[in-house]
């Protein structure tokens, strides 16, 4: 019998198994060194994230205390401007009363001139003044009044 030189198939398989078990050894460091790195940079980025959060939310606290203050601003205008305004008409009460003569409800009643106003009637087409009825539409036409003046 003669003897081969070449080797098997299972010759070439178990080669190659120790081929890539050697490799695996000497990549293992450098693997786990990467993982490291990755999580490293995984761990920074969230840390970035959340001081970017903090930070948003405090610019979004800002604008919410600067529309508040904004508000209780307008708010004291609008204030000041009632008061103004109140004391205004007031005063320009009080300035009626002073020059209208007694201050009493019953003397200005028995001293003041008056108008007593009635409706009449309405206008008709021709200029004619005419009864109101139940039945007719006076939101179009002019409406005549009867004016008294009493002392």
């Amino acid at each position: 019998m003669s003897k081969k030189t070449g080797m098997s198939t299972m010759g070439y398989a178990i080669v190659l198994v120790i081929i890539l078990g050697i490799v695996m050894i000497i990549s293992a460091p450098m693997l786990v060194d990467n993982y490291e790195m990755d999580k490293n940079k995984q761990a920074q980025e969230a840390q970035n994230s959340y001081q970017n959060d903090r930070h948003s939310s405090r610019d979004y606290n800002n604008y919410n205390q600067f529309q508040e203050e904004t508000y209780i601003n307008i708010t004291k205008d609008m204030r000041n401007i009632e008061r103004r305004l109140s004391s205004r008409i007031d005063e320009l009460e009080m300035h009626y009363r002073d020059t209208s003569g007694p201050t009493s409800y019953e003397e200005e009643e028995t001293l003041s001139d008056k108008y007593i106003c009635e409706i009449e009637g309405v206008k008709n087409e021709y200029g004619n003044t005419v009864e109101i009825t139940e039945d007719m539409d006076i939101s179009t036409r002019k409406i005549v009044f009867v004016c008294e003046y009493r002392r």
